[in-house]
């Protein structure tokens, strides 16, 4: 016969694993509760920094074309674009819960890596490396043209070293011109029938001189790319994130300058 106390006993070790298993249902649900909050704070972060990110390129796009509308002469407005692509990053701009952050380049102050001339990549990468190596390096990119500035340091001869050295005087979204008003001193050196005298160019641009046609420009100089008083092509880099969240989101848009106006070219996106 079964006594009280045993049903009792029985009864208690019964509600005990009730209770055990009612806890890990708990804890089941709140962990999975939180990780789907978390997944959608990520998403409604992701969604938020594109947004900012894409009111970035238009923000500053509307301010390149209305410094091409408001200037006139091939003067201002070089010398307007010019500091518009060398100055720092627009301050962060407030879109609401979002922020975004936009800088605009310059491209034709780079030296495209698959439409610039043998020569003049030669000597741009002789100012980092042996001449020898140099030579190696350029007749590997003209066999294997790279899609994107990073996949340089895959080439033979280059690394990363290398690759990361010359990042900021080399693009893959020129047309191939080199602006005289813009390129660094590097860049200038590395043109044929230059060389030295790119120092005294850029001690000429220090001064606020805005080199012309008018002023003895020759385009396409000693047979190195053409050259420009202006940029052909620019590139907006947009970056927009949510406040409080590490995940943001970046934009990527190269722009064709036509008279007053840009066309967008090429639109690239990743998150961060």
């Amino acid at each position: 016969m079964v006594t009280r106390d045993a049903r009792r006993g029985v009864a208690l070790v019964v509600v005990l694993w009730l209770l055990v298993l009612l806890g890990a249902a708990a804890t089941e649900i709140a962990l999975r509760a939180r990780s789907e909050s978390q997944l959608v704070a990520t998403l409604r972060a992701r969604s938020v920094g594109r947004y900012a990110a894409e009111s970035g390129i238009l923000l500053g796009a509307a301010r390149v074309e209305a410094l091409l509308d408001s200037l006139r002469g091939p003067a201002e407005r070089a010398a307007a674009l010019r500091d518009e692509t060398h100055r720092s990053p627009i301050p962060e701009i407030a879109l609401g819960d979002a922020r975004c952050g936009v800088a605009v380049i310059d491209l034709n102050a780079r030296l495209d890596l698959n439409r610039t001339d043998a020569t003049t990549l030669r000597n741009l990468f002789s100012e980092f490396v042996p001449e020898s190596r140099a030579a190696d390096l350029v007749t590997s990119l003209k066999q294997e043209p790279v899609r994107r500035v990073e996949e340089l340091a895959r080439i033979p001869y280059a690394g990363d070293s290398l690759a990361l050295a010359v990042a900021p005087y080399v693009t893959v979204w020129s047309d191939g011109l080199v602006n005289v008003n813009s390129a660094s001193e590097p860049v200038l050196a590395a043109l044929p029938g230059i060389g030295a005298a790119a120092a005294t160019w850029v001690r000429r641009r220090e001064g606020g001189e805005i080199l012309t046609a008018a002023n003895g420009l020759r385009p396409g100089a000693a047979g190195g790319p053409l050259l420009t008083v202006m940029p052909t092509r620019l590139m907006l880099v947009s970056r927009g994130w949510q406040p409080g969240h590490p995940l943001t989101h970046e934009i990527d848009a190269v722009y064709v300058v036509l008279g007053q106006s840009l066309v967008l070219e090429s639109w690239e996106e990743r998150d961060r």
